[in-house]
């Protein structure tokens, strides 16, 4: 049995990506289990569906996580504490010309606090939920999510993912997501994530949604942050780790078809 504690509070150091708080959930691929009777998936969508095979497309990522225990009697799944997402080779960011978030602007903020430190570098919104045992009960906290464009990591952009609940318990957690380049295997980006825990052990966040749209000019063109495009068998694929506190881990894909549209002429 996992320690119990009345202390809440989770900062995760990342990326990627890692929400049923009365919002619509995203999709998700098939979970994949662990010996401790962890059941993980993972969901990522890049919109539009319809993209150029050869030009990359501004667009926007969608990143869903889910975790549940199956044999935990009060539900509550061995936390996870590393993650690696492995996108598509077919996809990439841009970063240039966005305002960059400080994380020590986020840490014990609020919601209202967190986009009012960092407005011109929010890229995104999601939502997420934490589970929590305190005493004989556990408890659902319902989070919203921000994301923000953090200051990068030398060369590699960072992603930065409030998250903000009041009710039950209050708890802020910032979530830094570090990005690389891959490039093999036909993956691209990575985003590794290390999550500390919540309440020493004892809760999990079981749920996290994002979706990172943002549109901006620079330099006087228009440009995206998620940039995609259509390959040849018209699928765009993702795969994760995710290592939990005992040890054990889990390896869900996911697999997203998308169609072609003509190339512009010229170009």
């Amino acid at each position: 049995m996992r320690k119990r504690s009345l202390v809440v509070g989770l900062v995760v150091v990342v990326a990627v990506a890692v929400v049923a708080a009365g919002a619509v959930a995203g999709p998700v691929g098939k979970p994949v289990g662990s010996s401790d009777g962890n059941s993980q998936a993972i969901g990522a969508v890049l919109t539009p569906k319809r993209l150029y095979q050869k030009r990359f497309t501004p667009a926007a990522l969608e990143v869903t996580t889910k975790l549940r225990s199956t044999t935990a009697a009060d539900g509550v799944p061995v936390p996870t504490t590393d993650v690696q997402v492995d996108f598509d080779k077919n996809a990439r960011i841009f970063t240039k010309g966005i305002p960059t978030c400080d994380a020590g602007k986020l840490q014990n903020r609020s919601d209202e606090i967190a986009k009012r430190e960092c407005k011109g570098a929010i890229i995104g919104t999601g939502t997420a939920t934490a589970l929590l045992p305190i005493g004989s009960q556990v408890f659902t906290v319902k989070q919203k999510v921000t994301a923000f464009n953090g200051k990068p990591k030398g060369k590699r952009p960072v992603v930065l993912l409030h998250s903000y609940g009041k009710k039950p318990i209050q708890t802020t957690l910032v979530l830094i997501g570090t990005v690389s380049n891959y490039n093999k295997q036909g993956y691209g980006p990575r985003l590794d994530v290390e999550v500390p825990l919540i309440a020493g052990g004892a809760g999990a966040l079981n749920y996290f949604r994002v979706k990172i749209d943002k549109k901006y000019k620079y330099k006087g063109k228009r440009r995206s942050f998620v940039y995609a495009r259509c390959p040849k068998n018209k699928k765009l694929k993702v795969r994760s780790v995710f290592k939990f506190l005992d040890g054990e881990t889990s390896d869900p894909t996911y697999r997203q078809s998308c169609k072609q549209k003509p190339e512009r002429r010229g170009k």
